[in-house]
């Protein structure tokens, strides 16, 4: 290092000064002030530290170079001697010298620290546990469910069970609420979908040819579609069945990336019921013919828990949904067959 000082300090002041004749005076690194480091306790005073004198040597380099300039200047306008103009560029040569060897130095260990600040600054600038929260809410939404439709009595191999005849199949309605939400599967932009919640449903049979549902006589063990009898005319006579459901279904959702329910989907799935209520009514004109109301309260032999599967095609917010149960409604041994529920309805849903 000392030769390429002497080397550096004697090729300048030739160019600059244009005379051969004139003896420069080399400095020697081992005579300059020891530079001390001091070893601050604290982290974040130390970072600050090495940045202050990174900063302070390259302030140091670009003065020295500037003054260089400037002797130049004095030199020529007659304000300096050779003599003079020459320990004075030999005195910023050296400064130039310590400064960048202090400078390159802690160079390196600058960079990376700028760095990671930057980082920082944009983790500061950019909240990026927002924007995952974002795309977080965005993989699931709430959704609210009403179908409406037909239910019906089957057999097992999905045809009209006898009881039938005695049904309005057009007045046997099914009414459904479904509170649930839909949790995308994969990634953000990925069309399979799970669907989970819980509703309720209310399934009302109407009976013509003036039948109604009960227990029989003996015993109670066995449920029938009787007559109803003492009665001059009978306006209506209903089954009234409410159930609590619990759904769960995968859904090929081809909604545009990142949305729910705005575009074709189909799903299936499978749902639990547990029975809440159920009774009888009807209602017309006895043999006096003043108005009569009789209502029954009971399970008339129906099975408490069951399961259906579903099968849901739809478009944006419209779904169309099969429903059907796979343990016969009654009782083994209850009713003239093992009939199973089924219904398909007519549904919109909102998220």
């Amino acid at each position: 290092m000392k030769t390429l000082t002497t080397t550096i300090a004697l090729g300048l002041s030739v160019s600059v000064f244009g005379n051969p004749q004139i003896s420069l005076n080399t400095f020697d690194n081992d005579s300059l002030p020891p530079v001390e480091v001091v070893e601050p306790l604290d982290t974040m005073v130390e970072a600050a530290a090495e940045e202050a004198v990174w900063v302070g040597d390259k302030q140091q380099m670009v003065l020295s170079s500037l003054q260089v300039s400037s002797i130049i200047s004095q030199l020529e306008n007659g304000e300096l001697s050779q003599e003079e103009a020459q320990e004075t560029v030999d005195s910023l040569i050296s400064s130039i010298y310590l400064a960048s060897a202090s400078f390159f130095e802690n160079y390196q260990i600058h960079t990376t620290e700028s760095v990671e600040d930057s980082f920082s600054r944009d983790d500061e600038l950019y909240d990026l546990s927002d924007l995952d929260s974002l795309f977080e809410e965005e993989k699931k939404t709430f959704v609210f469910e009403w179908h409406v439709g037909s239910n019906r009595l089957l057999k097992n191999n999905f045809r009209d069970a006898s009881a039938m005849e005695y049904i309005n199949g057009w007045l046997s309605v099914e009414n459904r609420l479904l509170f649930s939400q839909k949790r995308r599967l994969g990634r953000y932009a990925s069309p399979l979908q799970l669907q989970h919640g819980v509703g309720f449903s209310s399934t009302v049979f109407s009976f013509n040819n003036e039948r109604t549902i009960s227990k029989d006589i003996l015993g109670g063990t066995g449920t029938g579609l009787f007559p109803i009898f003492n009665m001059n005319t009978v306006r209506a006579s209903n089954w009234l069945y409410t159930h609590l459901n619990v759904p769960v279904m995968l859904h090929l959702d081809l909604s545009p990336k990142g949305t729910f329910n705005e575009g074709l989907n189909i799903g299936v799935g499978l749902e639990g019921r547990m029975r809440i209520a159920s009774s009888s009514v009807y209602r017309g004109r006895d043999l006096d013919d003043d108005l009569y109301t009789r209502t029954v309260q009971s399970g008339f032999n129906t099975r408490i828990l069951n399961y259906a599967v579903l099968a849901q095609a739809g478009y944006k917010k419209v779904k169309l949904t099969g429903r059907l149960e796979r343990i016969p409604l009654f009782r083994a041994g209850a009713f003239e067959e093992d009939v199973f529920l089924g219904s398909l309805t007519l549904g919109f849903s909102f998220n």
